[in-house]
């Protein structure tokens, strides 16, 4: 049997009670996280609907102009903190020249496949 609304609505309850916020990353990262660009980390609030975890956009400041913006990093606090995962960033893969850099939304969701 496949997990219910109600199990999946837990497992994101979970998950954004320790995703708090979001990073961007220069290259694929490793398991520890690896690439993190200068950008600050930004917090970050889920809309769960069922266990799919939705962010809205996230702007990030303090990247190196016009450099690569690949991965967006999963992270449990604003310095430090425990690295939850990585995804890839689709589109545009580019700070611009005063090293900003927006994402649009950040969606994790409990699709199995």
């Amino acid at each position: 049997m496949a997990l219910n609304a109600a199990a999946q609505t837990a497992a994101g309850n979970g998950l954004s009670a320790v995703i708090t916020h979001l990073a961007i990353h220069t290259a694929a990262p490793d398991a520890a996280g690896s690439n993190q660009s200068t950008a600050a980390r930004v917090a970050v609030t889920w809309t769960n609907t069922a266990g799919d975890l939705t962010s809205g956009s996230k702007n990030f400041t303090g990247g190196a102009a016009s450099g690569p913006a690949t991965h967006v990093g999963l992270w449990g606090a604003l310095t430090g903190g425990t690295f939850y995962g990585w995804y890839p960033i689709s589109g545009d893969q580019t700070f611009n020249a005063a090293g900003e850099f927006t994402i649009t939304q950040v969606t994790l969701d409990s699709t199995v496949s």
